[in-house]
């Protein structure tokens, strides 16, 4: 079973919001580690100034602050 690189707490952003309204948020808290789904580890993410949350796939998320 994959291990999960973020962690509870962790703002992470999305590394694409391709296919997703404008509306919609960019970045995130982690707020759970989830099972992976097909071999790759997911989460439950939230964003608390525009209440809005989502599940994500480790693939498509990179740290805030990352280059």
């Amino acid at each position: 079973m994959p291990s999960h690189r973020f962690s509870v707490g962790q703002m992470v952003r999305l590394v694409t919001t391709k296919g997703l309204s404008p509306a919609a948020a960019v970045s995130y808290t982690i707020e759970a580690a989830m099972q992976p789904y097909r071999n790759s580890p997911q989460y439950r993410l939230w964003n608390p100034e525009l209440q809005q949350g989502r599940v994500a796939l480790e693939r498509d998320l990179e740290p805030v602050g990352s280059a």
